[in-house]
């Protein structure tokens, strides 16, 4: 059956359109065989399972604030160096994203697991050696560096392998292996709090380095054994109705198609990234620093000679309180898009129901997350340091949810076959958000420590402020895109 080449975009026209998009009502047969009606039933399985697991064990970057008080007071980093080695790995994490995104597009998602090894491995033997020996930071920016580049290679495979295969429910199909993403720090956090301990009770950070280097090898590795093969048909869907110069075109730069151009020229797609790293950038640096924020909830001296009490909240808690939440938000966030989603006009008319656009889902749990910035902005968490789970538990649904519906979004406006592309460039915002924001953290931080420790809310109030203001500025932002000149409604994109 010959394909019908879809219009281009313009102001009035969403910018992809598809002849048939499947309705809320798919039975699971249909969801899971996708457009991946050739692979066998056991096959579909595996590639599930592996795509699982594969997110599964690619958070390791996200218990990164376990590690941060002891860089402070072990290796004696400064606040600004600490932040320093996070923000490169979440860079390395985020920026390289095209390009994996480009690699399973075009050469399948084994390959970028098989690729996660050579990242992870290296990455966290040089971190453990770092650590044991006391070496200059810079030597742990660089382990950190290759960590955050595996990561992304080994969550990416498996994100994108969901994205594609499982159409028939986005939100859930990208809702699965992005919370199995969150549920990796869980399940990390509590190894690493109760296996690799030492004697004083003090985490053994070196031999917990070279576990993760051993482990996400051997993950990367078998990965790429289980997704070998799987192949899409959105190949021949997007060359096979080119004209010759396009073609031509196409095998010049491959890597920047036609929908690639039409996705960078579209303005809404800027204000839409604009908002992600409003809202992710605080989110990722929150996530960074928790260890550190916990710190400054500490009571100050009451002389000179006072001890140093301990924090009154646990950081390992925390970090699996943030992963839990974070969960199960993506869980929720994407199963409820999916079932409130409002049918696209396309379709045959069905029974009237209830329906919500998943951008009002996604206003909801932003400015969820801007309760958790407005508890800390207010210095109301350090007078009920107690009460700390209300930020971790807010900022963690938030963040967790805003990742699960922004890259649905993406898939929803612009369509699923140069998804791994698409999401990969608004996937480089969060990077520069942890950087900017984890900066202006540490900043305030430095500014105010005294012999390398800060105690207080004068510590964080100021930049936790920015940071709420910054998610508000995000949610306005998004309504714009939806609903203003020539944004998504106006085309007639049904989101």
């Amino acid at each position: 059956m010959p394909l019908t080449k879809p219009p281009p975009p313009s102001e009035r026209s969403p910018l992809l359109v598809k002849p048939q998009t499947p309705s809320i009502s798919s039975s699971y047969s249909d969801s899971i065989t996708g457009i991946t009606t050739y692979l066998t039933p056991w096959r579909q399985h595996l590639t599930l399972f592996t795509s699982l697991t594969n997110c599964l064990f690619a958070g390791s970057v996200l218990v990164y604030s376990l590690w941060a008080p002891l860089f402070l007071s072990r290796l004696h980093y400064t606040q600004m160096q600490v932040n320093a080695i996070s923000s490169t790995a979440e860079a390395l994490m985020y920026g390289p994203v095209p390009v994996f995104g480009f690699i399973c597009d075009r050469y399948g998602p084994d390959k970028l697991s098989a690729l996660s090894s050579l990242f992870f491995g290296p990455g966290y033997a040089i971190a453990a050696l770092a650590y044991a020996g006391g070496w200059s930071y810079m030597f742990m920016l660089v382990g950190f560096g290759l960590v955050g580049m595996g990561t992304s290679s080994m969550y990416f495979s498996g994100v994108t392998t969901c994205a594609k295969t499982f159409t028939g429910r986005r939100g859930l199909a990208l809702a699965a292996p992005i919370a199995a993403f969150g549920l990796s720090s869980l399940w990390m956090t509590q190894l690493v709090s109760r296996v690799f301990v030492e004697e004083d009770g003090t985490l053994d950070v070196e031999k917990a380095f070279w576990f993760f280097s051993i482990t996400l090898v051997i993950v990367g590795f078998l990965g790429s054994i289980g997704l070998r093969g799987v192949r899409e048909e959105y190949e021949e869907l997007e060359t096979e109705d080119l004209t010759d110069e396009e073609e031509a075109a196409l095998e010049k730069g491959r890597w920047i198609n036609s929908d690639t151009r039409a996705f960078l020229k579209d303005r809404t797609m800027w204000w839409f990234a604009a908002g992600v790293f409003l809202v992710t950038g605080p989110g990722e640096a929150f996530i960074n620093n928790m260890g550190t924020l916990i710190t400054t909830l500490r009571p100050l001296p009451t002389s000179l000679n006072a001890p140093i009490l301990p924090p009154p909240v646990s950081p390992a808690l925390h970090v699996s309180l943030i992963a839990l939440t974070s969960t199960f938000s993506r869980l929720f966030a994407g199963s409820l898009s999916d079932y409130l989603a409002p049918s696209a006009p396309t379709l045959p008319p069905t029974k009237p129901r209830f329906s919500c656009s998943r951008l009002y889902i996604l206003f909801s749990f932003s400015l969820l997350m801007f309760l958790g910035f407005f508890l800390v902005a207010t210095s109301f968490i350090y007078t009920h340091p107690k009460l700390f789970f209300l930020v971790s538990s807010t900022i963690g649904a938030g963040y967790g949810a805003v990742f699960c519906l922004a890259p649905t979004v993406v898939s929803v406006v612009w369509g699923t076959k140069n998804f791994g592309t698409n999401w990969g460039i608004v996937t480089m915002t969060p990077a520069v958000g942890a950087t900017v924001f984890g900066s202006m953290f540490s900043a305030e931080y430095d500014k105010h420590a005294e012999g390398g420790v800060c105690m207080g809310s004068h510590c964080a109030s100021m930049s936790f402020a920015a940071m709420a203001g910054c998610v508000l500025v995000a949610v306005a932002g998004w309504w714009w895109t939806w609903k203003g000149q020539g944004g998504w409604k106006q085309r007639g994109v049904v989101v």
